[in-house]
């Protein structure tokens, strides 16, 4: 009798111990964290996958939506993803609706600070580009929702270009053509981070990484695509070429000097090349790899509006814009 009472006793008290410490957790939390908090743990394949964060936020207002005032949720603005199969063409990927959702910075209210001096040794690798989402394509491969293997038509056509532009310019770049959003898109932050994480092992010397996407816009009509593609389009030397921007993830650890990075090549781009960048976006979550050097860019060119013509002409004028940055903080 003794020992079952003994036992209940223990059960009882692993009980109160569980239940007190979820109630600190939650008094200690405010609202939104504790809703954060909630869907981690329920989903938390959705922790790392930094443009999954529109996922994390619809999941919150699911939460709330017994409270008084009413929560609409527009799902077109954000990342939705349906997977039938392993097979691309039945993959449906829209990213965030023409960046709608992000808090945006006022750029002339901020100072531009010069990033932290790098040494780019000569004649070994000084960049990495990659692809942690290498399918995204443009105009005219609109097969998968743009998301094609037909690398002539996608980002990875777009890296290539600006690798050849930045060894012109006398730079070192290795650049590493590997899919992590095929055959699944989810979990592509997780696969790419492990191919950066060991080309930075093996070459110590890359001090810049750039990985390169596309921005991605839910677009219904022709209408609308005139629109975006005049958004997303500038002209430069008489020709058009799309507009690029550089997206920072709020949770990576050296979030302030990844965001200064961005905001000097943000700040050359508009004196050398008026209109060619767009402001940088701070994401509401994620870390996007950029937690692996603090001179990292996630660099979105052109839109799945624009032309894989257009995304290529933007290399050119990238590159000045970087290889002014570079030379200016390299030792």
């Amino acid at each position: 009798m003794k020992r079952k009472e003994v036992l209940i006793s223990i059960v009882l008290v692993i009980a109160f111990v569980a239940i007190f410490s979820f109630t600190s957790l939650a008094l200690n939390y405010n609202e939104e964290d504790f809703f954060k908090y909630l869907i981690r743990k329920t989903y938390p394949e959705l922790e790392l996958e930094g443009k999954s964060s529109g996922l994390i936020k619809i999941g919150f207002d699911f939460l709330k939506k017994d409270k008084k005032e009413t929560v609409t949720v527009n799902s077109k603005d954000y990342i939705k993803i349906e997977v039938i199969d392993d097979k691309m063409q039945n993959i449906n990927v829209v990213p965030f609706k023409n960046n709608e959702i992000v808090k945006k910075a006022n750029d002339k209210n901020i100072k531009v600070e010069v990033p932290n001096k790098i040494e780019l040794a000569k004649g070994k690798p000084q960049i990495l580009i990659y692809h942690t989402h290498g399918t995204e394509s443009y105009e005219p491969e609109s097969v998968g929702n743009y998301h094609s293997l037909e690398k002539k038509y996608s980002v990875m056509a777009v890296g290539e270009n600006l690798k050849k532009e930045l060894e012109k310019r006398g730079f070192c770049v290795l650049h590493n053509m590997k899919y992590h959003d095929y055959p699944s898109f989810n979990g592509s932050y997780n696969r790419s981070v492990k191919t950066a994480s060991n080309i930075l092992k093996k070459y110590s010397s890359i001090k810049v990484i750039f990985d390169i996407h596309r921005d991605g816009i839910d677009i219904k009509n022709e209408e609308m695509r005139r629109k975006v593609k005049s958004q997303e389009t500038v002209t430069i030397n008489g020709e058009k070429v799309a507009r690029f921007s550089i997206v920072v993830g709020p949770e990576s650890p050296n979030r302030k000097e990844v965001e200064k990075f961005a905001r000097y090549i943000t700040s050359i781009s508009n004196k050398k090349y008026p209109g060619l960048a767009k402001k940088v976006i701070v994401k509401p979550y994620g870390r996007f790899n950029q937690f692996l050097s603090n001179n990292y860019a996630l660099i979105e060119i052109g839109s799945n509006a624009n032309t894989i013509d257009e995304a290529l002409k933007t290399t050119k004028y990238l590159a000045d814009v970087l290889a002014e940055v570079l030379n200016s903080i390299n030792r």
